[in-house]
């Protein structure tokens, strides 16, 4: 039950614009989870919230109880991760993470733990500039939404007998949910791929923090397969693919 008048922390992950100068946006909050607020008048060239709730600002907003919508009346930013609306390459990968956060939970439902992600990832994606660790980092927040929102990948046991997992697996089920053994590889029809690599480094980014994972510069082909897999567990998850997904592959070339 939020207070008439309330101040929450959020991550700005969508905006659409009504009538002459008010914006409907899509926030997402450590203790209140995503909600739909309206900025009113932010459109006009004196609004002082205009510079304050664009896209991916990572903010402490004052808001209002209103009748459809809970108003902004006041917004401070935390972090603005400037570099995330000038380049396109950073612009496709803060859509793309948007997205994902905006499928991936329910409204008002809170995870504070998958706000803290959101925001770790926003900033290393930020100051990152070679490409394959911006990869890098997209792989670990695929895998650690998946895992805060109760999907975790099978990585260290078999996803249909729970048989602790040897070297020599190399299939992955998005269907029963993560690395099968051998034995029921040989079973499962619909499987992908997965090299002793891509196992290994999916293992490494289930088990290290993000600080860490950033500095990691594995080949591009084992970011490449552990994007394919985390791309079917998403796509078996959300039903669909994100449509973030294209931007994001035309812009990597």
């Amino acid at each position: 039950m939020r207070d008439r008048l309330y101040t929450t922390e959020a991550l700005i992950i969508r905006r659409s614009d009504v009538g002459e100068a008010d914006r409907i946006l899509t926030i997402y909050t450590p203790q209140y989870g995503k909600l739909s607020v309206t900025a009113r008048g932010v459109r006009k060239m004196t609004s002082k919230l205009a510079g304050h709730l664009e896209l991916f600002i990572h903010t402490r907003l004052q808001l209002a109880k209103g009748r459809s919508f809970d108003v902004v009346t006041e917004s401070r930013v935390v972090q603005p991760f400037r570099s995330l609306r000038e380049d396109l390459s950073r612009i496709s990968q803060g859509y793309y993470v948007a997205e994902l956060l905006d499928q991936m939970t329910a409204d008002e439902s809170d995870n504070p733990a998958l706000f803290r992600l959101t925001c770790e990832t926003l900033a290393a994606l930020d100051v990152l500039d070679e490409v394959v660790r911006r990869d890098v980092i997209l792989r670990y927040y695929e895998l650690h939404t998946l895992i805060l929102s109760g999907y975790r990948p099978h990585l260290f046991h078999c996803a249909n007998c729970e048989r602790e997992l040897s070297p020599e697996a190399d299939r992955y089920s998005p269907i029963t949910g993560g690395v099968l053994c051998q034995q029921c590889s040989s079973s499962e029809p619909r499987t992908l791929p997965i090299n002793l690599n891509t196992f290994k480094f999916l293992r490494y980014l289930a088990r290290m923090p993000l600080e860490t994972v950033a500095s990691l510069a594995p080949a591009p082909a084992t970011v490449h397969e552990a994007r394919a897999v985390l791309k079917a567990s998403l796509n078996q998850v959300l039903e669909r693919e994100l449509k973030s997904t294209q931007f994001l592959n035309l812009v990597r070339g």
